[in-house]
């Protein structure tokens, strides 16, 4: 993995804040309301034996998956990690649009997801698509 070269445009770093700070606030309601994020673990059917020890690991693990293509992007300009993110964000979008009646009744949720979703939106701005096609010119082309 190679590091970007140079400044990022405001539209990664403001990418890149806003999906931490939700990826934090999610690993926080998680973590300071245990039974509830059990409880809603063990509603997704998953057959597993839901306990507060695999509670929090679920939820860490949870928290490191969302971090991961948010480093690649914003460090080292992975243009496979913008559409791995473009590709999720895809589906966050239809899951809004099927269980649209559902959420409306949740609004923090349902806003939540529609920040994310402009999140994605930023990182094909202008800035950001100069930004991701910048290629590194490699020395030993000019021997």
């Amino acid at each position: 993995m190679k590091f970007a070269k140079g400044p990022r445009p405001w539209s990664i770093n403001l990418f890149a804040g806003v999906l931490l700070i939700l990826a934090i606030w999610n690993l926080a309601v998680a973590l300071f309301d245990l039974p509830a994020q059990e409880e809603f673990l063990r509603s997704l059917g998953l057959g597993l034996d839901w306990n507060r020890d695999w509670t929090i690991v679920s939820s860490s693990a949870w928290f490191t998956v969302e971090l991961i293509p948010i480093a690649l992007v914003w460090i080292a300009a992975s243009r496979f990690a913008r559409m791995f993110i473009t590709g999720m964000a895809g589906v966050k979008a239809v899951l809004l649009v099927a269980n649209f009646p559902v959420l409306y009744a949740l609004p923090g949720i349902l806003a939540g997801q529609c920040i994310a979703l402009a999140a994605v939106a930023l990182l094909y701005t202008r800035g950001s698509q100069e930004w991701f096609a910048i290629k590194e010119i490699d020395p030993a082309t000019f021997d």
